[in-house]
């Protein structure tokens, strides 16, 4: 009896961690969802084929579908400061997109093409017209890829600080495979998850983001808290897919082919904006861009007044329906 007792100590501590592991990784989950930040009274839900996708609809006019930067902590809530401004003219449709914000977040592999199917089916099902399109960060490379395999549902995109090429280039490779099955464990994934998440983490990356200190608010790094944590642990999913860069696909080729409007919008802060901005031109010469002054990743939340002027001459008027 002896000899076994140190075997029995062993696996009682053992336990006794994994168990204690499992709780704070609970609670983090259910304290993040308290305060509620992300739910609006315009909340709608697009029943999809892979889940619920939450959604707002504001105003009249031409309708313009705003894409969130694709990463765990995003929302609808990014686009907070320009809805209102985007509404006196046009139809503005929000999501959260599968996998992030309040929307579902299934247990299955994100790829760009699930995006790209998303977007085309909410254009056709939901809006029901030829739709300008405004993305953020990764996000434009969904809709490169959407408008190029449905160009008849879009009418002209507008890409806020779009990804470079060399991000673009990234694949999933035997390291990231072995990574994306780390994450997706359900203990150790989950508290991995829940540490890249934490509230201090999330500070961090947003100081390295905005320009102007003073919008990281407590607000708002709570409301991406939430964004990160809303549906529970199966949210480490997306972020397993999107970390191991099966999220990614090289759409310049794509771009190259397009015969839309297109028009990029960069904040002076973001890491190597010209290389970007001129490597973008030089694959499609007919994009037009701009560069905003003192702002970084988000120009749309930092300097709104000046993100719309700046691109409020690329926004649709007509008003022609799909087919």
């Amino acid at each position: 009896m002896k000899k076994h007792k140190p075997l029995f100590n062993i696996a009682i501590i053992s336990a006794s961690v994994l168990l204690t592991t499992w709780c704070i990784n609970k609670l983090i989950f259910v304290t993040s969802n308290l305060k509620d930040r992300l739910t609006t009274d315009k909340d709608q839900i697009y029943p999809w084929r892979f889940g619920n996708i939450f959604y707002t609809k504001t105003g009249e006019g031409s309708p313009i579908l705003l894409l969130h930067d694709l990463k765990s902590t995003a929302s609808a809530n990014e686009w907070e400061s320009v809805i209102s401004r985007l509404s006196k003219n046009h139809t503005v449709y929000v999501m959260d997109m599968i996998g992030c914000g309040r929307s579902d977040k299934p247990k299955m592999t994100y790829t760009n093409y699930v995006y790209v199917q998303l977007i085309n089916d909410f254009i056709r099902n939901v809006i029901g017209k030829p739709t300008d399109i405004m993305t953020s960060g990764l996000s434009g490379n969904i809709a490169i890829m959407g408008c190029t395999a449905e160009s008849e549902l879009y009418h002209r995109i507008i890409m806020v600080n779009p990804p470079s090429e060399k991000a673009l280039r990234k694949y999933p490779k035997t390291n990231h495979k072995a990574l994306k099955y780390l994450l997706e464990c359900p203990l150790i994934g989950t508290s991995i998850y829940n540490m890249v998440f934490s509230k201090h983490a999330i500070a961090k990356e947003l100081d390295k983001q905005i320009f102007d200190r003073e919008l990281i608010t407590e607000k708002r790094i709570e409301a991406a808290h939430e964004s990160a944590h809303h549906g529970g642990p199966s949210a480490r999913y997306f972020y397993a897919s999107e970390r191991s860069h099966f999220t990614n696909i090289n759409s310049f080729r794509m771009l190259s082919r397009l015969d839309k409007s297109i028009y990029l919008i960069f904040g002076d802060f973001e890491p190597d904006v010209m290389d970007t901005m001129d490597t973008y031109i030089s694959v499609n010469p007919a994009i037009e861009a701009e560069i905003l002054p003192d702002c970084g990743h988000y120009p749309h939340l930092e300097r709104p007044e000046a993100f719309m002027e700046a691109c409020s001459i690329y926004l649709a008027s007509e008003d022609d329906n799909i087919g």
